[in-house]
This record gives C-alpha cells, structure tokens and sequence, in this order.
C-alpha cells in the first residue's frame, strides 16, 4: 500500500509538472486567452467568491465605489488568480534566465544599497498582482537568498509540490506555524527574510490596527523582528504589465521609524505603519489586490453574512 500511495503521488507530481511545461511552452496570447476564458467562467459562476469581494469593497469603500467599478475590480482579480495558478505552473519548471525576463524592479537600487551595507532586510508584500514572484524575482535578480514564511495545506502531496517550486532559486521555506525561531536565525545567518503580511489573523496573532479607516487584525512579525534585531522593512507589490507579460515589482523605501524606548508602543505603531502602506497602495491601484481575503472577518463577521447565496 505504501509503494502505491508513493506511486499515485508521483503520477500526481509528475502530472502537475507537465502542465509546468505545457503552460510554459504554450504561446503567450494563447495561454492569456486561456486564462481570460476561465477568469470569465468563474466571474459569471463563483457566487462564493464574488460575495466576499464585493463585500470587502462596500466595507471598505463604505459604498462610495460604482457597480461598474466594482465589477471591473472584480473581473481583474478572477484574471489575476488564474493567471497566477498558470503562473505558478510555469514556475515550477522556470530557469533563472525566464525570471530574469519576466520580471522587473522598479527602485531595485534601495535593495542593491542594503545588500551592499549588510543591513537585515525584511522584504513586505501583500496578496497583490503576482505575490508568489517577489521572492524568486528577488534572488535572482539580486543573487542573495531569501528565507520566506508559507502556509502549508492539510495536502502532503500539494505541500510537497508548493514547497519544492517555491523553493527554487536559494529560497528556503518555513512553516508558518512556529516560524518566528527560523526567522530569527535566517536574519542573523543570510540577513533576509519575506512575509506576506495582509491576511486576517486570529486575535492571538495579530495587533488591531487601522485600515480604510476599520478596525482590522494585522500580524505584528514584521514590527517585532525589525525592533528586536535592527532590521529594515522594506515593502515590494508585484503588479502586471497590461498584457501580462512581466511582473513589475515596485519597492519602497525602508520604513524610517524612530523608537520611543516602549517596545509594546513601537511595535503597534510601526504595524499601524505597515497597514498604512497597505492601504496607500490598495487606494492606487485596487484592482491588483486579492479581495476575496475576508480580510475584516475578526471585527466585522456580520458583513459575510449569506455569502453562500448567489450574487448578482
């Protein structure tokens, strides 16, 4: 039985890798339309998902945004998810050389200047455009290891396959659950480490802070790392190029933050900060940014109430 199980989980890898190479040697226009098609497919089905977005939206935007506004926001994040599983596929069999070409950065030299002075970096982003490329587009370009923080799936078989593609490229990988202590060695071993930090946490894990002028839970990992062992934060949002060709990561500058020797004080106010920053980049341009997170589930249950009923 177990050499079957190993066997079907090998059938299963092996399938996942050749649609790697499928999606990858499939011509560009022909795998964007691909993923417009079944964007489109869910747009009209997920009534889920579409739900808990537009609710995100109304909360947020306290109803101020159009329909047609909405809906376009909408049509952009079903295309963005797609694309991103097709995206991911591909990534799994990419080289060095394809991430060098698909993949931008814009103010790239705050990055190189930090490397340079040996400073520890804590490299910020959010569910935005093409997250999952920001750390490989990282090594590669920059030629440092990274050490990142995933949440890993019930799935030992879709675990083994996420691990192992996101992996790639001198990146190593920690369990979210109980990554602080791996965090800590890699800031003081390789001196950069990545989070993505805009998902709704539980009340043990996360700080309330502002965000659209809402009470919403925001993990303190950043703000705590940074405080404690001098670290810059450093925030980088990987958008798409209109016909989605490459994947431009914008970064920002690191976070001045001057301490007032309250360390509790500190580590609210700079993750007030990070939430801030969150939200400037959301407000430019929304239409990047995941929505279907029930990202004000901790305050504000009740506006995800009948999410299984159809939306129109």
């Amino acid at each position: 039985m177990k050499i079957f199980q190993s066997f079907k989980e090998f059938l299963f890898l092996f399938f996942l890798q050749g649609l790697g190479y499928f999606f990858l040697y499939l011509p560009h226009f022909l795998r964007f339309s691909l993923a417009k098609g079944i964007a489109f497919f869910l747009y009209l089905l997920d009534s889920r998902r579409k739900f808990d977005l537009l609710a995100n939206l109304d909360f947020a935007y306290n109803h101020s945004l159009t329909n047609a506004q909405k809906h376009e926001i909408l049509k952009c994040n079903y295309l963005n998810l797609v694309y991103n599983s097709i995206s991911f596929f591909m990534l799994s069999v990419s080289t060095k050389e394809r991430i060098l070409q698909t993949t931008r950065f814009e103010n790239g030299e705050i990055i190189e200047s930090l490397l340079r002075n040996g400073e520890k970096i804590i490299f910020v982003t959010a569910h935005y455009g093409n997250w999952e490329y920001t750390t490989p587009a990282f090594t590669c370009h920059f030629n440092h290891p990274i050490t990142a923080v995933a949440r890993m799936t019930p799935n030992t078989w879709v675990n083994r396959y996420l691990l192992e593609t996101r992996s790639k490229f001198h990146i190593t990988i920690l369990n979210k659950q109980g990554a602080m202590l791996g965090l800590v060695k890699a800031l003081n071993k390789t001196k950069v480490i990545g989070a993505v930090t805009d998902q709704n946490t539980a009340k043990s894990d996360g700080l309330l802070v502002k965000f659209f002028d809402k009470n919403v839970r925001h993990t303190p990992i950043a703000s705590l790392l940074s405080l404690k062992y001098h670290a810059k934060i450093v925030h980088a949002f990987a958008s798409y190029s209109q016909d989605y060709r490459q994947i431009l990561i914008k970064v920002l500058p690191p976070i001045e933050f001057q301490e007032t020797g309250d360390l509790q004080a500190d580590i609210q106010n700079l993750t007030q900060i990070q939430s801030d920053i969150l939200e400037q980049t959301i407000r430019e341009n929304p239409k990047e940014w995941l929505w279907f997170h029930k990202k004000f589930k901790n305050q504000y249950e009740h506006i995800y109430e009948n999410s299984h009923h159809q939306t129109k």
